[in-house]
């Protein structure tokens, strides 16, 4: 790839970013409430319908799509969560659900629980990723550190993948790289959606 396509696409991520951000900033607290409440609904309804036992997700940003009421369902339901902690030269570790939570790397809250090696995902049931975005072919758009990318490309076994985004950022398409891992599906408020491999 040419450094004028790199570049295309670099803008077209960050008009995309720019745009998702500026959405999710805009919802009020009564559309996020009904939101997380849909969510959870449908996370609960993925994870009963796949058998999943084991599963990663996240603790949410206060703009990203609110995973609380799905890590309370699981907590209460004995479904062992794996949520991401941040290490150096942007690579992950994983920590059981249920540890105290501290501010991560980038202030997002991590449990303080006992560390685990990113490849400990190989052995999940299924895998709730965070996302910016997510189009039809299963393109997952993050934020651009990379983090889940290198965890992900590492794994010897990869689970069922699923992008935790709004519905309106579930898009026709995404610019897309090489290295881009595709998702098998999204859940949103609003539905459980597979995307065709």
């Amino acid at each position: 790839m040419g450094f004028d396509a790199a570049e295309e696409i670099t803008q077209q991520k960050w008009h995309v970013r720019e745009e998702v951000r500026r959405r999710r900033a805009a919802l009020t607290p009564a559309e996020r409430l009904r939101a997380r409440d849909a969510l959870t609904d449908h996370l609960v309804s993925l994870v009963r319908d796949r058998g999943a036992a084991t599963v990663s997700c996240y603790v949410p940003l206060p703009d990203e799509p609110d995973t609380s009421g799905f890590l309370a369902w699981a907590a209460s339901a004995g479904v062992e969560v794996l949520l991401p902690v941040s290490l150096p030269g942007r690579r992950l570790a994983w920590t059981r659900s249920g540890s105290p939570l501290i501010a991560g790397r980038h202030g997002i809250l991590e449990p303080s629980g006992q560390q685990l090696p990113a490849s400990v995902a190989s052995g999940l049931d299924l895998m709730l990723l965070p996302a910016c975005a997510v189009d039809l072919r299963g393109t997952r758009l993050g934020w651009g550190l990379g983090y889940f990318d290198r965890c992900l490309s590492e794994l010897q076994r990869r689970p069922p993948l699923f992008a935790v985004v709004h519905e309106a950022e579930v898009l026709p398409a995404l610019p897309g790289e090489t290295h881009d891992i595709p998702v098998d599906g999204a859940v949103t408020p609003e539905a459980i959606r597979y995307f065709p491999r």
